[in-house]
């Protein structure tokens, strides 16, 4: 026998249960978990120098969870994601691949703008992710070539990181993708996404594509404008917004401009830098109370997904269906993000400096950069309106129009009221299709709106009742669709507005038809300009009478409509500009006209300048500008029922031609004995009617006997 016989004893074997129980694991299915989940449960964050470390969270940033939810939803095959800068978008992606590694393998296309970007991403990202998570460290390939700054391949899949070039994008195939800040990619790509999509075709229902990005190439908050980049993405998407409640009255609105009730940024303007930074709060658009940054975190902890299709309540009860899309599309904004240094303070600073900035110089570089990488929010480029010229426009005016009759192309009217110490002064426009749109009625009326109920419910009452003439001679008149006057100025108009308002809706005047792109749309609505520069384009709320501090007793049941006025005064700049009849064009009937320059009603209207930070002033302190509010009004009443986005091949009924029109009728004029009937109101109309054309001499009588009682 051997020196070198080992006895069976001397012989260290495995235990044969372990050896079958790691055999049977790979034939286990894997975890069937979703990306937020899986997030929750494994992930570990390693921010070291000031960042977040351990175990990640979802309260530190709760609206990262529905876009990785959506990730693992088959109805979609595509995420879009918009967010600014520090805000947790690029750790959806990165959690999308740390799952898949691990318990649902699929290979991956990772793309970003250049080489240099993608290799600093990975070294900086990526692999120490890997390094800190031993369930995707143990699968990572031992040679060289499975773990390279481009390449990956672990047990089951490989993910390959990629620069956004053209051959990169339809070269490669795979069933998952990543495209982060797609907004940064070549303009000479075109649409990248589309690029990409045709690679992951042939993995059909399967397939996933994630794009992120901060909105570099929308022009604008208006959705016409989302015609490139990740804002194209978001506009094909189910389009979803973030609402968050008050801490104080726990009413629900959203961080994000373009939501029905936006919750907004408010800074004193004028205020030095520092102030600023320290005293910035976001304001309710609800109780109109100023909170704290410090509130963020439990907001955002309440906050909820609400998309296109669906509405939202005040007291965030969420009804309706989200459209059906192929894509899941999420909004981050500044404002939500937990990860801002300095908190909101930092984004009204740094706005405010970019904002002078301009002012100053004329160069939106800065500004550009705040708003999209910073806020999140598409820029637009600030106009600069051309000059308006009151001789100008006063030589549009049209002899073939009269004041009082509704022409040829109107389809609806709105009217607004503005409150001077001694009288409301009355203005009626009349909007056709693309909003082409004809000055119906001006006048003045003696009234005190600060201390008579009276003077309020004949204004509310002649314009609940006013029918105003059709030019056509057919003896049919039109009512108005939408009335909107200031609730503000003087100490006593806000509690007269409010309570003119409430007797309006108790005799039915004031009636809510629905919602239009979420807000209540009131026949009947009390308006305020914002002072807020920032302020949101229109925001229809009811304000709170419990808060002390506030001068106005509602008690919640009177809408406001709360108005950005720079942002309508942009739109009527533009209006006015408008050379030839068409789309958005103003016409001026030749009434409007003094008996000789210059022109009181065209004066108002050029009043005011636009500064170069988009705000506008009076041209001179003594300036008369309340022809250009009214015609701002009109504008908010008009853009309330949305008449920029009515399809008129097939419009509402109050939109209609004058034959289908719900807002057309034959007026009925009483009898000399008889009281009853719809009336024509004195107290507007007080032209009289033109010869009809056609009909017969019945017709034609009506009519004159209406005039006769008009002028009575």
């Amino acid at each position: 026998m051997s020196d070198s016989y080992t006895s069976p004893d001397d012989v260290l074997f495995a235990d044969p249960r372990l050896i079958l129980a790691e055999a049977i694991k790979t034939y286990l299915p894997p975890e069937r978990i979703n990306t937020a989940d899986y997030a929750a449960k494994h992930r570990i964050l390693d921010n070291r120098g000031g960042g977040y470390v351990g175990r990640w969270n979802h309260d530190e940033a709760p609206f990262l969870v529905g876009p990785m939810e959506a990730l693992d939803e088959l109805r979609f095959l595509n995420v879009a994601v918009v967010g600014p800068a520090r805000s947790g978008k690029t750790t959806i992606g990165q959690n999308w691949l740390l799952k898949s590694v691990d318990v649902d393998p699929a290979d991956f296309l990772v793309y970003a703008q250049t080489d240099d970007v993608i290799e600093s991403y990975v070294k900086r990202e990526i692999a120490p992710m890997i390094d800190l998570h031993p369930q995707a460290k143990e699968k990572l390939g031992l040679r060289p070539v499975d773990n390279s700054l481009k390449f990956k391949r672990f047990r089951a899949m490989w993910i390959e990181f990629l620069a956004a070039a053209y051959n990169n994008l339809i070269n490669k195939s795979a069933p998952r993708i990543i495209m982060t800040e797609i907004d940064a990619y070549p303009a000479s790509l075109g649409d990248p996404c589309a690029l990409a999509s045709i690679r992951r075709e042939t993995f059909g229902q399967e397939s996933m594509l994630l794009a992120e990005s901060h909105p570099d190439r929308a022009n604008g908050l208006d959705p016409s404008l989302w015609t490139d980049g990740i804002m194209k993405q978001y506009a094909d998407s189910d389009r979803r917004l973030w609402w968050w409640p008050c801490p104080h009255c726990n009413g629900y609105s959203s961080p994000n401009p373009t939501a029905s009730v936006p919750m907004t940024l408010h800074w004193e303007a004028e205020a030095p830098l520092n102030e600023i930074a320290e005293s910035a709060a976001l304001l309710c658009p609800h109780c109109g109370t100023l909170i704290e940054d410090k509130w963020r975190r439990a907001m955002n902890r309440d906050g909820m997904w609400v998309g296109h299709g669906q509405e939202i309540s005040t007291e965030g009860e969420v009804t309706g269906d989200l459209v059906r899309s192929r894509t899941a599309g999420f909004w981050i904004t500044g404002l939500m993000s937990p990860f801002i240094i300095g908190g909101v303070g930092s984004l009204a600073y740094d706005m405010a400096k970019a904002q002078r900035a301009f002012e100053a110089t004329g160069d939106d570089k800065d500004l550009r950069a705040v708003t999209v990488k910073r806020w999140g929010l598409p820029y637009q480029a600030k106009r600069v309106a051309g000059s308006l010229d009151a001789g100008a426009l006063a030589a549009r005016a049209e002899a073939g129009l009269r004041l009082g009759f509704v022409p040829e192309g109107v389809r609806f009217l709105t009217a607004a009221a503005d409150i001077q110490a001694n009288r409301f002064e009355l203005l009626v426009r009349g909007w056709g299709v693309n909003g082409e749109s004809w000055v119906i009625d001006d006048r003045v009326i003696a009234a005190d709106p600060a201390t008579s109920p009276n003077d309020w419910d004949n204004l509310l009452i002649s314009l609940e009742e006013a029918r105003y003439p059709l030019a056509d001679g057919s003896g049919r008149c039109m009512k108005i669709l939408g009335v909107g006057y200031d609730s503000g100025g003087q100490d006593g108009v806000t509690l007269q507005a409010y309570g003119a308002w409430r007797r309006s809706r108790k005799r039915r005047g004031a009636r809510r038809l629905g919602k239009f792109d979420g807000r209540d749309g009131w026949t009947i609505l009390p308006l305020k300009g914002a002072s807020s520069f920032n302020a949101p384009t229109l925001v229809v709320t009811y304000p709170d009478s419990q808060r002390k501090d506030r001068m106005a007793h509602a008690r919640g049941e009177v809408p406001v409509g709360f108005f950005n006025p720079n942002r309508f005064k942009d739109d009527l700049s533009t209006q006015l500009q408008k050379g030839e009849p068409g789309p958005w064009y103003v016409h001026f009937p030749a009434a409007l006209l003094a008996a000789e320059p210059p022109h009181p009603f065209f004066e108002q209207l050029v009043a005011e300048q636009r500064r170069p930070d988009g705000r506008w002033e009076k041209a001179t302190s003594s300036a008369r500008n309340e022809r250009l509010d009214l015609m701002v009004m009109n504008n908010v009443v008009a853009y309330l029922f949305g008449v920029a986005r009515i399809k008129w091949e097939s419009p509402p009924a109050w939109a209609a031609p004058w034959d289908q029109n719900s807002l057309v009728m034959v007026p009925v004029v009483p009898s000399d004995d008889a009281g009853s009937g719809a009336r024509v109101a004195p107290s507007v109309v007080t032209q009289s009617a033109p010869s009809p054309t056609t009909g017969d001499e019945a017709r034609k009588e009506r009519m004159r006997r209406m005039v006769s009682r008009m002028a009575r």
